[in-house]
């Protein structure tokens, strides 16, 4: 019976020690490729960023690593930059960290510092600054199927010199998602206290919100990329445009649009807006030079609401001209 025992625990040592040392095995094989793999990454992209310089695009990722193991791997950058030499476009960014999961190669997270600053030739700057920013994608080889964009504490002002324009932006919290949706592209956004600085004034805080459909531009986003021209010729749904002063006084914009080959927008919106006085009266001092057009809008829209302080209204847009009846009411720039 003991010599029986004895060999019966010999056989479970025996057993453990194998299992031991093939975990080990598999633990320094698995070791062994990541730093492989990360170490391959590392070189494509030395590889790739400094080819870009000597081209009409270029990309640059100053003190480039990757990190991550055992379970993550990502790109670590000190600074960031790009530069397009046909659009005239470049910019500059912080510092750059992301991840994504070893067993979950196409969902990536990444946080990007500022400052950051974009200028397009001739003359235009937008300088930017945030407290956190943080991306998120996910992709294959076919292209983005999804990314969002979040970010507090941004802060930010355009300059365009030639055309003596000066514009600040604050907002406490902002995102941007966008997604494949059949052959559709769904958009959407939000800034929490948006407020814009004009340089002779600031306008009030408000929320806003936005989301809408483009019809057939899921390729925009893939890795055949957007046509030639995009977004002019575009047909898409605006299910929601709000925006919100507080105490229920908030405008909805809804409706089909669509990007005539010019650039102008055309389409049919309802209007839905609830505390017309105060919009007239904000309007009014934000905008004094558009305040009698505002105050005869509003009256037209008190109207329509049979004496009360909220309507919903057809507005038609006509090559970026917006017309409520029979009368232009506002001008959207072109796209």
């Amino acid at each position: 019976m003991a010599s029986s025992s004895r060999a019966g625990t010999s056989g479970v040592t025996r057993k453990l020690v194998r299992l031991a040392v093939a975990v080990v095995l598999v633990a320094a094989l698995y070791t062994g490729v990541w730093f492989y793999a990360a170490s391959w990454l590392k070189d494509t992209l030395d590889r790739q960023l400094s080819a870009s310089a000597q081209g009409m695009h270029s990309a640059s990722c100053s003190n480039l690593s990757v990190r991550g193991f055992p379970f993550r791997i990502g790109l670590f950058c000190d600074a960031v930059g790009i530069d397009d030499r046909p659009t005239g476009l470049s910019a500059s960014f912080g510092a750059l960290r992301s991840a994504a999961q070893v067993y979950r190669p196409g969902h990536a997270v990444a946080e990007l510092d500022g400052p950051a600053q974009v200028r397009v030739t001739p003359d235009l700057v937008f300088d930017a600054d945030w407290d956190l920013l943080r991306a998120s994608g996910t992709a294959w080889t076919n292209g983005l199927d999804r990314a969002s964009v979040a970010y507090d504490g941004l802060k930010g002002r355009l300059n365009v010199p030639s055309e003596a324009v000066s514009l600040g932006v604050t907002a406490a919290h902002g995102e941007k998602h966008i997604r494949q949706s059949g052959g559709a592209l769904d958009v959407a956004a939000s800034f929490d206290a948006l407020s814009l600085d004009l340089g002779d004034r600031v306008l009030p805080p408000l929320d806003v919100t936005a989301d809408m459909t483009i019809a057939d531009a899921a390729t925009w986003i893939s890795a055949e990329g957007p046509p030639a021209g995009a977004p002019l010729g575009a047909n898409m749904e605006l299910r929601r445009l709000s925006l919100d002063l507080g105490d229920g006084k908030v405008a909805t914009l809804s409706g089909p649009l669509k990007v005539g080959d010019d650039g102008y927008l055309s389409g049919t919106l309802d209007l839905d807006i609830a505390g017309i006085t105060v919009w007239r009266d904000r309007i009014s001092e934000a905008f004094p030079e558009i305040a009698e057009t505002a105050a005869q809008v509003a009256q037209v829209v008190e109207g329509l609401s049979k004496g009360g302080d909220r309507a919903v209204v057809k507005l038609n847009v006509q090559d970026g001209t917006v017309y409520l009846g029979l009368f232009p009411i506002a001008f959207i720039p072109p796209i």
